[in-house]
């Protein structure tokens, strides 16, 4: 999951663009989009139930937001009880419950990451009406449903829906947010390796400098600003299309700025991705205004297809690496961990006069 989670971003902006604007992109473009995007695995089956039984846009929101809460607690509901158990009985937490806690913290921050920018956009449509001619409003998600209706079931389902805003796209970057913050204070005030709270939430930091440790936090936003809150921007119109060209050159030069990535292969896959989300994202305008036509519209397409296959082959190719042994197994923790400073600042001690480092490589004061 750590060397996919590019492309994977990529994929998921790419098609829930396609799902907020409904604008056009080259044909053999479209085709492979739909064929790959199983890989994006942003749980489409949690957002779309509709096309497996009769289910409304209400319906497929309650499921979208509940189901992965219901799933989070069924999870670590036992976890909590036999931590208090623990605890009460032997004043402490058994190692091997430390562990397994660990591991279910860890794969909870994945499923919070795949999940967040499918159900926001869900979350968001709830808030989508178009009014036609005639005078009534209709839910642009589902045109079987009324915004206007007299029973106020959109209004009750809105207020639903701003509650959720706070749980997913609010919620999510906070808690990314806060656990960074926390992990970083508390090596720093102690001073030492890192804690378990570290081991368990290293998807958030790991591929990232010290000095950038937020970087993930950003990344959501991001994430929404590509997606989400276009859902709100003159939905159908160039000029959304072009808000989202604005977004996303934006967000690239933001990145160039931070440059928060450890390593260079990282480095290339990021600007690969956000190449190919600009261009996407510029060329659904220019067929929008009808400036790109027939033989152009094909080459274009072609080489769209050919930048997101190489980048799936070069994440294909990382992975490789890492499992043919270029790293050890302890290389990528201790180098691209923001609480290595300790360790590092302890080596520098007992050797001779450090040598200068570049402060671009170089951790953070509070790593």
């Amino acid at each position: 999951m750590q060397r996919f989670r590019i492309p994977i971003v990529v994929l998921q902006v790419l098609t829930q663009y396609i799902s907020i604007t409904g604008l056009a992109l080259p044909l053999q473009y479209l085709r492979f989009l739909r064929a790959v995007d199983f890989m994006s695995l942003d749980m489409r089956w949690l957002t779309s139930p509709g096309c497996a039984a009769d289910v409304d846009f209400y319906g497929r929101l309650l499921v979208t937001t509940l189901a992965p809460l219901v799933i989070t607690a069924l999870i670590f509901s036992p976890r909590f009880y036999l931590w208090l158990a623990s605890r009460r009985s032997h004043g402490t937490v058994a190692p091997k419950l430390r562990e397994v806690v660990s591991r279910d913290v860890n794969a909870f921050l994945v499923s919070t990451f795949l999940i967040f920018s499918g159900v926001s956009l869900t979350v968001f449509e709830t808030f989508g009406c178009d009014e036609l001619n005639t005078g009534k409003s209709y839910l642009r998600a589902d045109y079987s449903l009324r915004c206007d209706d007299e029973e106020g079931t959109h209004a009750k389902y809105s207020i639903y829906a701003a509650f959720m805003i706070v749980v997913y796209p609010v919620g999510i970057p906070a808690l990314y947010a806060s656990i960074l913050w926390r992990s970083a204070v508390r090596q720093r005030d102690r001073t030492q390796l890192p804690s378990r709270l570290a081991s368990a939430t290293s998807f958030l930091w790991r591929p990232y400098k010290g000095r950038a440790y937020y970087w993930e936090t950003a990344e959501c936003v991001r994430r929404l600003m590509l997606a989400g809150l276009l859902v709100f921007i003159m939905p159908g119109s160039p000029g959304q299309s072009a808000v989202a060209c604005m977004f996303a050159f934006f967000t690239a030069m933001v990145y160039e700025q931070v440059r928060p990535h450890q390593e260079r292969m990282d480095k290339w896959l990021y600007t690969l991705g956000y190449g190919i989300v600009v261009c996407s994202m510029f060329t659904s305008l220019l067929m929008q205004v009808q400036w790109v036509e027939g033989n152009s519209e094909k080459a274009i397409g072609n080489l769209l297809i050919a930048l997101n296959v190489l980048l799936l082959v070069m994440a294909l190719t990382q992975v490789a690496l890492v499992y043919r042994g270029v790293r050890t197994a302890a290389g990528p923790l201790r180098q691209n961990s923001l609480f290595d400073q300790h360790h590092r600042s302890s080596r520098s001690a007992v050797g001779s006069t450090p040598a200068p480092v570049d402060d671009a490589f170089a951790p953070s004061p509070i790593s």
